[in-house]
């Protein structure tokens, strides 16, 4: 049963209300809010600072104001929430890719010998895979780096879905699901911090590497801005990329999409294992993160709204 299922069947008599969803956003602004100010202190004792990029600011103030004007000047509940999920998963993902380089940049040792250890535990062979998909089928090996490339495109076309079908439940089910899952992952990714595969075992060269200056920057100590604009993810372990591929499987059930969404995330999963440089044990950790913030979710009486016809 879903999170959102779940809610359902034990408060089926609520109705989603404006002041209901207000108390909820503001719950969610104030999550926002307090990492923004634990990123402003990082990158004060850190002296660093962040480049954040005219395209993300219009995009969020535009965000901001239609969910303004649909909310007081010409009401429309369905686009004024539609405007607030965007406007808060916009600028909470953005808070957390800064939260995300203050982090690697603590430099804790690196794990990546205990997470190949774990691997050969249960005898999975990382390179042997990265081999059979790279070089002996490299059409398969590149057919999976494109799935796992449409990661920001799937929750892009996710939330047009459920908000087009009036589906605001499970849109806003995601968005705490996607936040409560990160905020899970970027402590982890502190303490455990890896490499990756890739560099690991020393193929980097023969991928896109796309993670590594910055992971190897920001963790020197020369990386002065987070230029947002550029930023990429640099969370190896445990691996979000398989965390989200769950998540969005979860929050299309019901929807035309499932059928797509199931069999793509599963392949999103397995791709990130060679397309993103994971380990066996940083996919497993990474899916294991999602019932962990469902739980967290539960735990700290967070609930949601039924759906609700909105006219």
């Amino acid at each position: 049963m879903s999170y959102s299922e779940c809610v359902e069947r034990k408060a089926p008599s609520l109705v989603r209300t404006h002041g209901q969803e207000s108390a909820e956003a503001t719950h969610f602004w104030l999550i926002i809010g307090a990492m923004t100010a634990v990123a402003a202190l990082g990158l004060y004792l850190s002296n660093m600072k962040v480049s954040l990029g005219f395209p993300i600011i219009f995009g969020f103030l535009v965000l901001v104001g239609l969910n303004l004007f649909y909310t007081r000047v010409r009401k429309n509940p369905l686009f004024a929430s539609v405007a607030l999920t965007c406007a808060q998963l916009v600028a909470f993902t953005n808070v957390a890719i800064v939260l995300s380089y203050l982090a690697a940049a603590r430099r804790f040792a690196l794990v990546d010998n205990t997470l190949a250890a774990m691997d050969a535990a249960v005898s999975f062979n990382w390179l042997a895979l990265f081999a059979w998909l790279k070089i002996e089928h490299p059409t398969v090996g590149w057919t999976l780096d494109l799935i796992y490339d449409t990661m920001i495109t799937q929750v892009f076309i996710l939330l047009i879905v459920l908000c087009s079908t009036k589906r605001l439940l499970q849109a806003r089910t995601f968005s705490w699901l996607f936040a409560v899952t990160l905020l899970i992952v970027i402590p982890i990714s502190m303490v455990l911090p890896a490499e990756g595969a890739w560099a690991h075992y020393g193929v980097a060269h023969l991928t896109s590497a796309y993670y590594l200056p910055d992971f190897y920057a920001i963790r020197s100590g020369s990386m002065h801005v987070i230029d947002l604009d550029k930023a990429t993810g640099i969370i190896q372990f445990p691996s979000f990329h398989a965390a989200l591929a769950l998540i969005l499987i979860l929050s299309s059930r019901g929807t035309v999409l499932f059928p797509v969404y199931l069999p793509l995330n599963v392949l999103m999963i397995i791709s990130a294992l060679t397309a993103g440089g994971h380990y066996l044990m940083d996919v497993a950790f990474g899916l294991a993160t999602v019932p962990a913030a469902v739980l967290a979710l539960r735990l700290t009486g967070h609930t949601s709204y039924p759906r609700t016809q909105i006219p």
